[in-house]
């Protein structure tokens, strides 16, 4: 079975917004972040849901992941929101599906 983390990295790379060249950002990294948002969300383990983060340059990406039981998930795949902050004060939320075995991801279409 494919991991929580796995599906993280790969949403974050299907979705595009964050350069190849950033480093992900560990906890005990994030603890000392210049950004209290980093600092808070994944430096002290506060969130509620799954988050990921990157940096680079001055740059930095969050992602929380949460997981949404659904009957309406089709087949083999699994239905998540995900919100997403970046240093430029950017943010959307949003509703995908994933199919964990295949590291592939769709937007949900409102109903």
């Amino acid at each position: 079975m494919d991991s929580i983390d796995r599906r993280m990295q790969s949403f974050v790379q299907w979705r595009g917004e964050v350069p190849p060249e950033a480093k992900r950002l560990e906890d005990f990294e994030a603890r000392g972040h210049a950004a209290p948002w980093v600092r808070f969300n994944i430096g002290k383990g506060i969130a509620g849901a799954y988050v990921i983060g990157f940096q680079h340059g001055n740059g930095w990406w969050t992602y929380f992941f949460e997981r949404i039981d659904r009957d309406d998930a089709r087949g083999s795949a699994e239905m998540w929101r995900i919100e997403a902050y970046n240093s430029q004060g950017h943010s959307w939320s949003d509703d995908f599906f994933c199919w964990p075995l295949e590291h592939r991801w769709k937007r949900t279409l409102a109903p």
